[in-house]
């Protein structure tokens, strides 16, 4: 209950969707001929694509969430590696013979590198099916892709059941069973490593973050970016703290 309850919150609250519905409404108020409320409607949406799709704002609320956690040091020895699943398609995959284009494939690239200079992890892919779709679960395609960027197939491991980042970790601890002193490596994302370590201590599992794909620069000077880019990335950041909160609140995270 709670995946479909936040998936159709998001769907319905995303600030881009938002201002999509408000549009629509503005349509229906002005085929009612409640002008002056179409125009509010309107100037609404507007205001919400220019702000979010042009000003600095998407910058300035995916800057701090991203610096909260960096790469350092790995020690010499470790133990696993877990790659939260993020949108690898495995029917275009296989379809094409080429992985599509997503933060999914940045991650995995990061926990190869990882992979290759230690031998003796488990590289543990927690990925399900996707919620719309008869298409394989996300971690077929992960096991091919993460094969060709040099990982081992003994060492991998997969999990092809969660569909969120509170059943990534409850379903694969139940699957690895790791250890109090054992060291994990998490890859996910740099926007969404906070919550992913929060629910990780949730969830005492110990893990040494490790973010990918960032989207912003260490500095949290404006760069102009394209409007989708810009709009993109203002969802994510908001899409994120909710995340954060409504985990919490639920006591799924720390």
């Amino acid at each position: 209950m709670f995946y479909y309850l936040a998936q159709t919150f998001w769907f319905l609250c995303a600030p881009s969707h938002f201002a999509v519905w408000l549009v629509l409404a503005a349509a229906v108020l002005l085929y009612r001929n409640r002008v002056r409320a179409a125009r509010r409607c309107a100037i609404a949406s507007a205001a919400i694509l220019i702000v979010a799709g042009f000003t600095p704002l998407s910058v300035w609320l995916m800057h701090p969430v991203e610096n909260l956690y960096s790469r350092s040091t790995l020690p010499a020895h470790l133990d696993g590696i877990l790659i939260l699943g993020g949108g690898t398609d495995a029917e275009i995959l296989t379809s094409r013979g080429a992985p599509n284009a997503s933060y999914g494939l940045a991650r995995l690239a990061a926990a190869a590198s990882i992979a290759r200079l230690h031998p003796e992890a488990r590289v543990v892919f927690s990925g399900g099916p996707f919620p719309i779709g008869h298409w394989d679960s996300e971690a077929v395609a992960a096991r091919k892709i993460l094969i060709e960027l040099g990982a081992r197939p003994e060492q991998i491991v997969l999990e092809a059941t969660s569909r969120n980042t509170w059943e990534n970790f409850k379903n694969t601890k139940a699957i690895v069973k790791p250890k109090q002193d054992q060291r994990w490596v998490l890859v996910t994302s740099a926007f969404h490593m906070p919550r992913a370590m929060k629910i990780a201590t949730k969830s005492n599992w110990p893990m040494i973050p490790w973010p990918s794909d960032y989207m912003t620069a260490t500095s949290s000077q404006y760069a102009f970016r394209e409007f989708p880019e810009n709009l993109q990335r203002t969802d994510l950041a908001v899409h994120e703290g909710i995340g954060v909160l409504v985990y919490r609140l639920s006591g799924k995270a720390h």
